[in-house]
């Protein structure tokens, strides 16, 4: 028989009329995790699976409360409400998904009741999916679950679940027995939303087996129950369609059409998609058999174009089944023709949509299996817990004993922590600067190899003048010093990181080395045509190690003079700053752009070319910084772009 199945597998109520605003000023101002939570929950019923966008929000909003404030049983709540509105909504794979997180979250907790409304909950939407053997396990797991506890609400419900599940697979015997065991403990409940649920299932069950005026007196008595309900309208709709097909079954069909009638107009009121095409489709068969294939074409036209607006691709198939059976009947061959071409060609599409949904059977075993994997995890966060909450005992008890004990090593613990913090920032560091160190390796250097082998072969063909060849020679003794600088800077950083290198300090005067690397970079000077002021007395003498010295001061003096321009200027200086001597190194250069200076000793600054494209590595003031360090000083920079730049660094006073 063709009854309609609204089975009531859960009661899932929308609250239409609530004061949403209250609830926005609930969440605004309380405190209370378990009163923020419910007004989300409660925001989220009222926008209903229609605005399933707009319940996404509010769940993500409250899920992101519940977490910060630890408050699992909120998320359990807003997993369960979730996955209700989507089964609903027809999402059934993401419902799947939502329901078995509830679920989880409920083992984690130990919370049986939960656990057992997240059972019912994967009965009801694997039912919906059409799989009855995973729906039946999981309404049996909630049932267990409500007997162990002795809750008569939830065994009522479970029976009702399991009643609407035999009734799908139609055995109608037991599931007749499980709705006269849900309404004898229903007895005791007395809740009128349960009675519907029992009602509305033995009428489906009677009607099934042929006992139609059993049936009829079920779905009456459902129809009352749910008449002028707000929250029950799907219901009441479904039992007025269902007496119509029941007497469409006893041949009455004036009357069948009537409530079909009804039933379209109640649909159609309360915006009831469903009941809305189900009903037009109904009222077509009732002109049919009453003989009247005029109205029961128009009637399935209509309801053709309504299932194709929206979509509905099986109730497509019947419907235009049904038309090419009418038009085959009135001997309109044409017609029949043209609908017998939409039926194969929506048969078709049908086929593809099954295919779909087996695609998605097989994305739900992957969900499912992932959310068992996240099972897995929670429960063994939960034993870390539970060994964490044993420790805090084990600690309290302690600190009851012995207040000292306690203090002393609370403070030994903060001291580890803040040297682990310490340890791992150094850490971070020098891995950045490894980092660096690669790319210069494998770009920089290799760059400077590769084009000086190329010159060199062009060198070899002997296919240039003279002047070329002096030119190329240049470029390869210029590309060459700067790959010796390079690995000279990446020699002194490996010496610097090695384990156990020790920096030997010594008393020594600052004047020879500086003068060397004057020396040394004077071709440059001379071809930029600097002028540099050297004002530092011959007499100043540091205590650091000899080596790190010569490299900063080369270092620094090199950056000056390579963003220095044509005909600029550079004055070193040095000052007395009581136990330690300052020196700096002005250029009237290109100077350091804001955005560069914070970070300019740092692995996250990026080299830069010089005023005639000298290449650098950024690695340089990098090591500057930890050799400066390493011998008790300090280095800083100031600048301002355009306007030239002052290092400056201090070191400790020797004596010579």
């Amino acid at each position: 028989m063709n009854i309609y199945f609204i089975l009531l597998y859960f009661n899932l109520l929308f609250f239409q009329g609530i004061d949403v605003n209250h609830y926005k000023k609930v969440i605004n101002t309380s405190d209370n995790d378990s009163l923020v939570v419910n007004a989300h929950v409660m925001i989220m019923k009222s926008l209903g699976p229609n605005k399933i966008d707009s319940v996404r929000i509010y769940y993500n909003k409250a899920i992101a409360y519940s977490k910060d404030n630890g408050f699992v049983l909120g998320e359990i709540l807003l997993n369960h409400n979730m996955a209700n509105l989507l089964s609903v909504h027809g999402d059934l794979s993401e419902a799947l998904v939502y329901a078995n997180k509830a679920l989880a979250l409920a083992k984690s907790q130990k919370d049986q009741v939960s656990m057992a409304r997240a059972y019912g909950l994967l009965s009801v939407i694997h039912g919906r999916k059409g799989d009855f053997p995973k729906s039946t396990a999981n309404a049996f797991s909630s049932l267990n679950i409500f007997e162990k506890l002795k809750n008569k609400e939830g065994m009522v419900n479970a029976y009702i679940k399991l009643s609407a599940i035999h009734i799908q697979i139609q055995d109608f015997k037991s599931a007749l027995t499980y709705c006269k065991m849900a309404d004898s403990l229903n007895k005791d409940v007395k809740d009128k939303v349960f009675e519907l649920d029992i009602a509305n299932n033995m009428a489906i069950a009677f009607a099934e087996q042929g006992k139609l005026d059993d049936a009829l007196a079920m779905f009456e008595r459902v129809s009352k129950l749910t008449k002028g309900h707000r929250d029950q309208v799907a219901a009441y709709a479904s039992s007025l369609m269902n007496i119509g097909l029941v007497y469409k079954e006893k041949r009455e069909f004036n009357k069948a059409l009537d409530y079909y009638q009804q039933s379209y107009q109640v649909s159609l009121d309360n915006n009831y998609p469903e009941g809305i095409l189900k009903n037009m489709q109904n009222i077509s068969v009732a002109y049919y058999f009453l003989g009247d294939y005029e109205k029961s074409n128009k009637e399935a036209l209509k309801a053709l174009n309504k299932v194709r607006e929206m979509g509905v691709i099986d109730l497509e198939v019947e419907i235009l089944e049904g038309l090419r059976t009418n038009y085959l009947k009135q001997k309109d061959y044409k017609n029949a023709h043209k609908y017998t071409e939409e039926y194969y060609e929506a048969s078709l599409k049908l086929n593809v949509k099954e295919r779909e949904r087996e695609i998605s059977g097989i994305k739900d075993k992957y969900e499912l299996e992932k959310t068992q994997e996240q099972l897995k995890l929670l429960n063994e966060i939960n034993e870390t817990r539970t060994k964490q909450r044993n420790l805090s005992i084990i600690l309290l008890v302690i600190a009851l004993l012995s207040m000292v004990v306690f203090a002393y090593s609370y403070y030994k613990i903060r001291i580890l922590n803040k040297q682990n913090i310490i340890v791992k920032d150094k850490l971070s560091e020098s891995n950045q600067v490894k980092d660096r160190i690669f790319s210069i390796i494998g770009h920089d250097l290799r760059s400077a190899y590769v084009s000086t082998l190329g010159i060199l072969k062009l060198i070899k063909e002997d296919d240039l003048s003279a002047s070329e060849k002096i030119d190329m020679i240049n470029r390869v003794i210029h590309q060459s010093e700067t790959a010796l600088e390079t690995l000279d800077k990446l020699l002194h950083w490996g010496y610097s990181q090695i384990r156990g290198a020790k920096i030997t300090l010594e008393d020594f005067n600052c004047t020879k080395p500086i003068k060397q690397t004057l020396d040394f970079l004077a071709q440059l000077i001379h071809e930029k045509q600097i002028e540099v002021n050297n004002q530092i007395d011959k007499e100043v003498c540091v205590l650091a190690d000899k080596n790190h010295f010569n490299f900063i001061i080369r270092n620094l003096i090199s950056n000056a003079v390579k963003f220095t321009p044509q005909g600029g200027k550079i004055t070193l200086t040095c000052t007395d700053e009581d136990e330690y001597f300052k020196f700096s190194i002005q250029d009237s250069g290109i100077g350091i752009s804001k955005d560069r200076i914070d970070k300019i000793f740092t692995a996250d600054s990026s080299s830069t070319s010089g005023t005639h494209n000298e290449k650098g590595t950024g690695l340089g003031l990098i090591i500057c910084k930890e050799f400066i360090e390493s011998n008790g000083g300090e280095i800083y920079v100031s600048s301002q772009e355009g306007e030239g730049a002052t290092f400056s660094f201090t070191l400790k006073k020797g004596k010579c």
